[in-house]
């Protein structure tokens, strides 16, 4: 049993159970004492203890002060809250949130290693949101994975263990040279050994989103280096090949989060966000990011799916026939091509004509160019009221949208964008924010499980699904939702589906085994999901082999597949055997019974008398003499 189990940490937490074990330290329920401590008496905490083996490891010990030092900074909603660290020479905890839930890793296992690209974009986002918080606190995760990052009931996620995490400004050093973290979801750099930084964690987050939109990760291979060796050198396979049905825009985010050079990723949390929220205001968006080559830093190649997919086309071998066919085929195909070419160029030629009739038309207007100001940020009536609009050098066309990152009435948008130069009398579309978009969450109750997922859906909001046991609602439908029906939700937040599941019996009844021979007794046990236990024998008058008794009884409710114990008649018990007679009633004493006291010692003297007086054998005697000496 382990030794902690039940133990008083420095007066104020009690350690129940034992609920997981990491590669340095095991991870306790317990429960806070007294009234002096972080949180309030009996609430329940996570307590992460340093395995005694390791205290003497100072590099272990190390990581696991920086690990005290690094989530004791921090405190953001979707990071697992730490109430109290305790580092001294006998023991070495950290008391954190206990959180009552399942791993993202346990949860895309339940649905089948892939999610909807509204779930990704949904958890992604809360990672990023985490990681920028932590960035922004010196504080790199370097292990981000699905199995340290836990998920709530509402669809919330904690993100946690951070046991080699680094302080990256202070201990920059301290850690280069070592290949730690999870080898699956590591950076290039980091699997090299290499100096890491905020950009790293942006290479996990980008795997991460890999195998969420796909249902893969990107590397695998049964040896551990080898995963590392591709995650240096490999390209995984595209996500245009093995989810085709994924967006563009969701393709380009992953891409970039997942490049080789650090220089190629999102430079921070931040902008990989602000890209997955352009995304879901626009899914048909094209970023067309730009890569810097590994080979000539100073050339950039612009990656983009339209290229690709052009690529793709061009090198397709053209298709081949018999030398005579095609002659004629192109002698019909070339009139009317030429035809072509001739009304674009004549079209083409009008438009040059018109467009420097308008060019000349703008001179002779002396239009200046102008720097286009920023209104994002500005309510409606403030942008109206700038100089550029109110003097007439730009005209503005006014959209509105609904945006939950904005207040109603807001500037979150323009087209073009800020610090472009134009020509005066440039229209610029800015977008005002209606606020967030609120929704009804319907009334599902009953309905079955995919055609309620798509209610929801068709609503904006994400879908978190979990199994309940309900059993007024069939298998497979809806029990409830959270928020309940009837409730207003943000339009992108998360809605809990509760779907029923059948109840798995965990105990059965005992039955009566009174009677029954061992074999049948048995039988009886198996059919109720129970094994035969200890087996002793007792008299009884009862056959012999038939049940007397049980343990449980009969009637009892116990585990499935626990054990019955049953006692076995012996037969009756044996008659005792009858008592050997004792020394009073055997021997002389019966003779002296049956004779008389003296008779003996007459015999004796009358003998003793006739040796003395040698009157010779008393045989020679007459018989009735003898028999009369003998018995007077």
């Amino acid at each position: 049993m382990d030794n902690l189990i039940g133990k008083k940490l420095d007066g104020l937490y009690e350690v129940r159970e034992l609920i997981g074990s990491g590669g340095m330290a095991n991870v306790y329920k317990a429960v806070m004492l007294g009234h002096n401590g972080p949180v309030p008496a009996g609430t329940v905490v996570a307590v992460k203890v340093l395995r005694q083996e390791y205290m003497h490891d100072p590099d272990l010990v190390r990581r696991f002060k920086n690990e005290s030092k690094a989530i004791s900074l921090l405190n953001h909603p979707n990071i697992v809250k730490v109430y109290d660290v305790s580092v001294n020479d006998d023991l070495q905890y950290i008391v954190m949130e206990y959180v009552d839930g399942m791993t993202l890793r346990e949860y895309l296992n339940q649905r089948g290693g892939r999610l909807t690209n509204r779930e990704t974009v949904h958890f992604i986002s809360q990672i990023l949101k985490a990681l920028e918080h932590a960035h922004a606190n010196g504080v790199v995760h370097r292990d981000i994975k699905p199995q340290n990052i836990m998920l709530l009931d509402n669809g919330q996620l904690r993100m946690m263990d951070f046991g080699i995490a680094r302080i990256s400004r202070a201990e920059n050093q301290l850690l280069s040279g070592k290949a730690m973290g999870s080898v699956h979801y590591i950076s290039p750099e980091q699997a090299k050994g290499d100096e890491t930084d905020c950009t790293s964690d942006i290479y996990s987050v980008g795997v991460m989103m890999y195998e969420m939109l796909s249902g893969h990760l990107p590397f695998d291979a049964d040896d551990m280096v080898e995963v590392a060796i591709k995650q240096i050198s490999d390209q995984p396979k595209s996500l245009h090949e093995i989810a085709p049905e994924v967006p563009n825009a969701l393709v380009e985010i992953t891409e970039k989060a997942m490049a080789k050079l650090p220089q190629n990723r999102y430079a921070s949390a931040r902008e990989m966000l602000d890209a997955l929220d352009t995304y879901v205001h626009n899914p048909s968006v094209m970023f067309e990011y730009k890569y810097i080559t590994e080979d000539a830093p100073e050339k950039v190649v612009k990656r983009t799916m339209n290229q690709n997919r052009a690529n793709r086309q061009a090198e397709k071998p053209a298709p081949c026939g018999k030398k005579a066919a095609p002659r004629q085929k192109k002698r019909t195909i070339f009139l009317p091509a030429l035809f072509g070419i001739t009304i674009a160029f004549a079209l083409a030629c009008l438009a040059l004509c018109w467009m420097i009739l308008n060019d000349s038309s703008n001179l002779m207007n002396n239009k200046a160019d102008i720097t286009l100001g920023d209104y994002i940020g500005m309510t409606q009536d403030e942008a109206a009221a700038t100089e550029q609009v109110v003097s007439g050098q730009i005209s503005v066309t006014w959209e509105q949208e609904y945006n939950s990152n904005y207040a109603a009435g807001y500037i979150y948008k323009q087209s073009p964008v800020s610090g472009r130069t134009v020509r005066e009398g440039q229209n610029v579309t800015l977008t005002v924010s209606l606020g967030t978009q609120y929704v009804t969450v319907p009334d599902l109750t009953n309905y079955v499980q995919a055609d309620a997922e798509q209610q929801l859906k068709e609503l904006g909001v994400s879908v978190l699904v979990t199994q309940a046991v309900d059993t007024s609602v069939a298998s497979g439908a809806v029990i409830r939702t959270d928020p309940a029906a009837g409730s207003q939700v943000a339009a992108g937040s998360t809605v809990v589906m509760y779907i029923s599941r059948p109840q798995v019996a965990t105990t059965t009844k005992v039955p009566s085994l009174t009677g029954m021979s061992t074999a049948d007794a048995r039988t009886l046990l198996v059919q109720n999901h129970l094994g035969l236990g200890s087996q002793t024998e007792q008299y009884s008058d009862q056959p012999v082999g038939t049940v007397i008794s049980q343990n449980p009884a009969a009637g009892s409710t116990t585990k499935l597949n626990g054990r019955v114990n049953i006692v076995v008649s012996a037969g009756p018990e044996p008659a005792p055997e009858p008592e050997a007679p004792s020394d009073s009633t055997t021997g002389g004493d019966w003779w002296s019974g049956l004779f008389g006291s003296g008779s003996s010692s007459s015999s004796t003297e009358t003998g003793t008398e006739q040796g003395t007086a040698g009157s010779g054998d008393p045989s020679q005697k007459p018989l009735t003499d003898w028999w009369s000496s003998l018995l007077s």
